[in-house]
Parts: C-alpha cells; structure tokens; sequence
C-alpha cells in the first residue's frame, strides 16, 4: 500500500476548528495537506497517537509551506518525541497562510507500514 492521509476539519463552534489526520502507511517524510483553513488562526493544541507499525516514536511537526524546515514557516514542531504527542500551547500560537493550507508531517522514526492519528485544535483570527 501507499501512504494515505484523510484529513477531517470540524466546526467546533464559534472560531473553533478541530483539525483530525488519520494515516496508513506513513513514514519519516509523509506529509499531509490541510486546506480549507482560516488564512490567520491560532493553533491551540496539537495531539497524535501512533495506533500502529514499526515505529517507536512520531515527532510532529506543522509549517504553512511544503517539506519546509524553516523555522519562520513552522507553525508548530514537537518538542520530544514520543509514541504519545500531546502539547498545549499557552499561550496561542498564531499563524498566517495566504491560501488557508497548512501541512502535517508526522516524522516516525522508523518504518513506512505506521498509522498515526493526529488533532489539531485551531482558532480563527488572531
């Protein structure tokens, strides 16, 4: 199988968007696409859980362009990985996207035959 990213965006209420990513096959440079965002938000929390695969770790990271590793366009980069992610951001941390497109790579540290599900909590506007 080929890797595979469904990405769900909720309404969660007032400015309030739940942002959920569920991969198959995914490896250290996997990389999922959100669309559809508020193009000024402030990403409030960001959770990932390895369901299965070969991996031990997954290091999350979310920046406003493709494969970047630049640090002024990474929205939010783990800080430890772990099998288990969950950061709060205190306080908000705002982002900019003039399409209203993010991306999500989740950087397991081993395998391709990983499933990852991750929730991002997102505010519109600053």
């Amino acid at each position: 199988m080929a890797y595979s990213a469904t990405v769900t965006i909720t309404h969660a209420g007032g400015r309030d968007y739940l942002v959920t990513i569920s991969e198959t096959e995914a490896a250290a440079a996997s990389e999922a696409t959100i669309t559809g965002l508020p193009k000024k938000g402030l990403l409030l929390s960001q959770l990932a859980d390895k369901t299965a695969g070969s991996a031990t770790t997954l290091d999350p990271v979310l920046t406003t362009a493709s494969g970047s590793t630049l640090s002024t366009q990474t929205v939010i980069e783990n800080g430890t990985a772990a099998a288990t992610i969950s950061n709060l951001a205190d306080p908000a941390i705002p982002y900019y996207s003039a399409t209203g497109t993010l991306y999500h790579k989740t950087q397991v540290d081993a395998g391709s035959d990983n499933s990852v599900t991750t929730v991002y909590l997102i505010r519109a506007g600053w």
